[in-house]
This record gives C-alpha cells, structure tokens and sequence, in this order.
C-alpha cells in the first residue's frame, strides 16, 4: 500500500489550558505560527449571527502593546506572511516567518490573545466592515445568494444552517456588550491550539510558556450541538440570480460527520466522479456531451453532519432535467454496480499524491496538525488519515452510495439568470 512520511511532533498543555503542537523542521529557516480557536458559526446564538467571522476582523484591531492593523506591518517588515479565517467550526490566525523572527510572531499572538481592544470604535468600524463585505462577496457576486442559501435550505439545525458571514440584520442587532461576551467566551487559551512547524531550537517550549503562560484563562465555551434530524422529503428551490452568466445547479446529500467510515468512502468517490479529465462526472458531462462546466463534487468539509455536494454551471440551451437525468443515472450505477479496481487505484494514488504534497510545507504541517486536533481531537491522525482513505474497498463505496444517494436525503437549488 502507498504510505505517506510519518510526521514526528511534541503535544503539550499549559497550566492554563493552551494546547500545543510543535513540529521542528529545519530544511528551511522558516518557522510558522498558528493559532485554532475552538469557535466558528456554528457557536453563535440565534439572532447573533456573524460573532466569528466579526471577531477574525477584530483581532488585528490592536492590543495593549500593538497599535490598530499593526500586526501585520510587523510581519511583513520581517519578510513572512500572514492571515486569518473563520468557518463553521473553527477560527484560525497565522504567521510564516523566518526563523529569526519567532519570537516576534510569539509576542503579536499572545498578546492580542491575552489584550484585544474590543473598543465602541473598533466595533462600530468592524462591524461595517463586516456588512459591506457581505454585499461585495455575496450580495452583488454571480452565485453569491445560491451560496448562502444552500446551507440553510439543506440544514435543520440552525448551527450549520445560517451562513458564517451572519446575517445583515443580525449584525445591526449586535451590541458591543454581545461582542465582549462572546469574545470572553470563546477566545483565550483553554480554547486554543498553538502549533509551530519548522526551525526552531530544542528550548522553544521555553519561549513558549514565557509568552502565553501569564494568560488567565477566561473562557467558558458551550459545546456546539451539531445534530441533524434525517430528511424524509426532496427540499427544492429556484432562485433568481440576475448577476449570473448561466444558469446552475447546486445540490447536496446528506452524510455523517468527518472521520467517519462513510466519510472516508464517499471521499475517495469524488476522486472517482470529478478529480481529473478521466472522471467519470467529468466524461459524461463535460468531455462527451459539453452540458456543464466548472464542475464541484465531495463532501463540504464541516466538522459535524456533512453534505455531499454537487455544483455545475450548465451550459447555455441545455436543459437542467436533461443533466439531472444522467446524473442520477450515474449515481445509481456506482449503487447498483460499484466502481471498477482501476477506477479506485487511480482515486488513491491521486489521494496519496495530494496529502504528501501538503507535506512539502512546514505551514501546511502546520495547519494539517491544528485541523487533526480540532476536527479529530488527535493530531496523530495526520500520520493515519491517508491510509484510512486508502483502505477503502469497493464494497464501502456502494454501502455509503446506497445509503446517502436517495432522492428524498438531497437538497437541490437551481440558478435562475433572470435578466428582468
């Protein structure tokens, strides 16, 4: 069987509470820094949507010792790089630098984490910030609104349902005394994990502890119920897009939560259907009969109850029931008749070919280490994960392909380019 490198690394808690992973690799003299807090969307209360996604924006608004947007000058003075994200399940900051300068990006993390100015000024600024860039990436973008509404058309539970960029009356609602709750709530060190990845010296723990030790530990996180009761009926919408170019097509299945064994078998299926020109989704619809393009497919990648999704633009004058049609046929061949050996080689040697490649980067260890322990609790599975997906057989692709292809389990939105 195809194996990966085994990634060597050191786990460790502070007495505050502060996970840490650290992963020394000194082929390069660069070392990068990232912090997981243990929130995203899916933590927020109803009616106070956008808290997460908000506060990924807050956090480079200063600190005791960092004045506003400083952060990041720091940073690129010292030659790295920088950013920060927010999904459903977690929000992640980060910082690649040369080695030199670890102690620097030490110092910007810790002391945003221990003093962030969540100031009436910075909130008001922020929170504008946050309402307008919903209209630009959302609001006024081809497909945007398809985007957002697929989640909440798809979900039950409002956790996963509501989008991560909240809702613009959700935000006018907000108060800063909303905001300092949930910051107090979710961002310190007993909801966070500290991973370095790359050249460092045999002491860094040392340097680690003389930064983030001193910090109180706050937090008072309420865990994320993520369940989702079974969809009995076909959930169906048409929205009208006139932004975009043609028309498309978005749908979903539901399936379980990652790390799952039908997690794992429906993976290696998107290989199979959509990863390259020899696909089986990519012959049919693309190369033979030109019905589509910018093909999607593959589970959504949440942490909890997941949907395998399916998104294509249809090409103009094809009909959306003529490529519904043959979807579905295909989908009931791999139920019916499962997949071929070759098929499933070729799925597994792309599968070994992408997570070794991500090990060519000490961020990119880096950030795997951090996904393992919030997603899995256990940074070991960056050294087991590949052969899970590697040891899935065609019997495990038709049990799971049976179980979550049925119509009455899919959630479908069509793109409408309504011109009027």
């Amino acid at each position: 069987m195809l194996s990966a490198p085994q990634i060597e690394f050191e786990e460790h808690r502070l007495s505050n509470g502060l996970s840490v992973l650290l992963h020394r690799d000194d082929r390069v003299p660069l070392v990068h820094v990232s912090v997981h807090y243990r929130v995203g969307s899916s933590y927020e209360k109803v009616g106070r949507s956008g808290l997460a996604h908000f506060f990924e924006h807050m956090m480079f608004q200063g600190s005791e010792n960092i004045a506003k947007n400083e952060h990041g000058g720091y940073i690129d003075n010292a030659g790295g790089t920088w950013n920060a994200s927010t999904n459903k399940d977690r929000t992640n900051y980060f910082d690649t630098v040369p080695s030199h300068y670890l102690d620097l990006a030490l110092w910007l993390e810790a002391d945003r984490m221990r003093s962030l100015k969540v100031t009436q000024e910075n909130f008001e600024n922020q929170l504008q910030t946050v309402i307008e860039e919903k209209k630009q990436s959302y609001d006024n973008r081809p497909y945007g609104l398809a985007y957002l509404r697929f989640d909440e058309l798809a979900y039950e539970n409002w956790a996963y349902a509501h989008p991560v960029i909240g809702s613009v009356e959700d935000l006018q609602n907000t108060t800063l005394e909303d905001a300092l709750q949930f910051h107090g709530t979710y961002y310190g060190p007993g909801t966070a994990i500290l991973v370095l990845s790359g050249d460092f010296e045999d002491k860094v723990l040392d340097r680690v502890n003389h930064h983030f030790a001193a910090i109180a530990d706050q937090t008072t996180p309420d865990s994320s119920d993520l369940s989702e009761p079974r969809q009995r009926e076909e959930k169906t919408e048409t929205l009208k897009d006139p932004l975009a170019p043609l028309p498309a097509v978005s749908l979903g299945y539901h399936m379980a939560a990652t790390g799952t064994p039908e997690y794992y078998a429906l993976s290696v299926l998107a290989f199979l259907l959509a990863q390259g020109e020899s696909s089986r989704l990519y012959r049919l619809l693309v190369h033979d009969n030109n019905w589509v393009t910018n093909l999607s497919v593959g589970p959504n990648q949440y942490k909890g109850p997941q949907l395998f999704q399916i998104w294509f633009q249809l090409q103009s004058g094809v009909k959306t029931e003529t490529v519904l049609g043959a979807l579905e046929e295909e989908l009931g061949k791999i139920c019916g008749e499962g997949v071929l050996e070759r098929e499933l080689e070729k799925a597994r040697n792309q599968i070994a070919f992408g997570f070794v490649n991500r090990l060519s980067k000490v961020s990119q260890i880096g950030e795997l280490l951090a996904h393992y322990a919030l997603y899995h609790e256990d940074p070991e599975m960056i050294n087991q994960d590949l052969n899970r997906h590697l040891e899935v057989d065609r019997d495990q692709i038709i049990e799971a392909a049976k179980k979550v292809f049925n119509n009455e389990n899919r959630t479908l939105i069509l793109v409408d380019p309504d011109k009027e």
